[in-house]
């Protein structure tokens, strides 16, 4: 067993027992890292409020080889984006990145570029002034990018009104089977955006193309996303 430390953020946190927790970190050397936070529910405890989700931390744990769940030491946090938080509409979008980067990551494995992606988004919308659909659009198609999944967008040159999209693919060629139809706007607007590399850019907030691209994510991904459903509910 060894005492290692890393920045981290958290990611996902589920209850264990009474007084434990199993909090699971997204960090730069080794991917998704699930810990067992001993004794953290427990009023007093030196964790207790450290450990929620969107939380950049500096945390000690102890690893040990062919252990699925490590033991965490020791958290100090570096960024509570407290500001992302108090807004509804942002935490709740902001929780659809999150999670993919939950399913996009692997344990034990360097994930630096994923984990560097998920940060500058968190931090840019934290300070974003717009729609957070639209930037949590932005994130998507970042973490994507980073993860080697981006849709094709660049199909269909051809000046038409709309465009077939695969979730399995991305934009389709005349005869391919499409999952949906794409407004050449909307097509526009996620060019626009996967084309921004540094910042979101400002585009028309879109219900379609939000569709088209969670769609996408859910079907690279084969999984469903809770962060989805509780969009749907608050926002339609």
């Amino acid at each position: 067993m060894s005492q290692e430390r890393s920045e981290a953020i958290v990611i996902r946190a589920v209850d264990f027992s009474e007084t434990s927790r199993i909090v699971t970190f997204l960090c730069p050397g080794r991917g998704k890292l699930a810990c067992m936070a001993q004794g953290v529910r427990r009023p007093k405890s030196p964790l207790a409020g450290l450990l929620d989700t969107f939380n950049r931390l500096e945390i000690v744990y102890y690893w040990k080889d062919g252990r699925g769940v490590q033991k965490l030491g020791e958290a100090t946090l570096l960024d509570g984006f407290s500001a992302l938080k108090s807004d509804l509409e942002k935490c709740t979008y902001a929780a659809f990145p999150l999670e993919q980067a939950y399913k996009t990551a692997q344990e034990n494995e360097p994930s630096e570029a994923l984990y560097g992606t998920l940060l500058s988004g968190l931090d840019g919308m934290r300070a974003w002034d717009g729609p957070a659909r639209v930037h949590a659009m932005w994130q998507v198609l970042r973490l994507l990018s980073a993860a080697g999944f981006e849709p094709d967008l660049n199909g269909g040159e051809e000046a038409k009104k709309s465009y077939g999209f695969s979730f399995e693919s991305g934009v389709t060629q005349p005869g391919m089977r499409a999952d949906r139809s794409l407004s050449a706007e909307d097509l526009g607007i996620l060019r626009t955006l996967a084309g921004s590399r540094n910042a979101c850019p400002r585009v028309r907030d879109s219900v379609p193309a939000f569709q088209v691209l969670s769609g996408y994510v859910s079907r690279q991904l084969e999984s469903e996303f809770r962060s989805l459903r509780v969009i749907n509910q608050l926002f339609g």
